[in-house]
């Protein structure tokens, strides 16, 4: 299932930037042992060095849908280079278990962004390929030669924040 881009497998089903925001959701949840949102956030909070920071991170988030959702995306390419995850996206996607319409989405994504960052990173994990949604609303790639440690990626995202307070 990994040979295939990821970026491919999403356009084949032109997922919507919520479908891309709930499919980001449920995996992390998934990976998270089913934790409820409030449970993530507890862990979140828990975890950091500021929870201020983390809080101002979740607002960011929540403000800025299209950034947001990149983020998702660098979460699902991460997550595409492990089998098993791999497989979770596909059944996620192609059941449609991921069409939650939810009108707190804005927040859980940001909540799931986050969390999605905290789990990869602490795993350790290595990435291959980071998905995008470019302007024009199709979803591109950039594929790496080798392996990166995704935390790099994330510790970029945490200080873009950063550099914004």
């Amino acid at each position: 299932m990994t040979s295939a881009a990821f970026a491919d497998f999403l356009n084949h089903y032109s997922p919507s930037s919520e479908k891309i925001a709930s499919l980001c959701v449920d995996l992390v949840r998934s990976w998270a042992g089913n934790k409820d949102l409030d449970d993530i956030y507890k862990d979140l909070l828990a975890n950091a060095k500021d929870a201020g920071a983390v809080d101002q991170m979740l607002y960011q988030l929540e403000g800025d849908p299209e950034y947001a959702e990149n983020v998702a995306l660098l979460i699902l390419s991460s997550a595409w280079n492990y089998p098993e995850l791999a497989a979770q996206i596909n059944k996620l996607l192609t059941s449609g278990a991921a069409d939650v319409a939810d009108s707190s989405l804005d927040r859980n994504l940001a909540l799931a962004d986050l969390y999605g960052m905290y789990l990869l990173a602490r795993n350790n994990a290595q990435g291959k390929e980071v998905a995008y949604r470019d302007a024009d609303g199709k979803i591109k790639s950039h594929t790496i030669s080798g392996e990166f440690p995704v935390a790099k990626l994330f510790e970029s995202v945490r200080d873009q924040y950063a550099a914004m307070l």
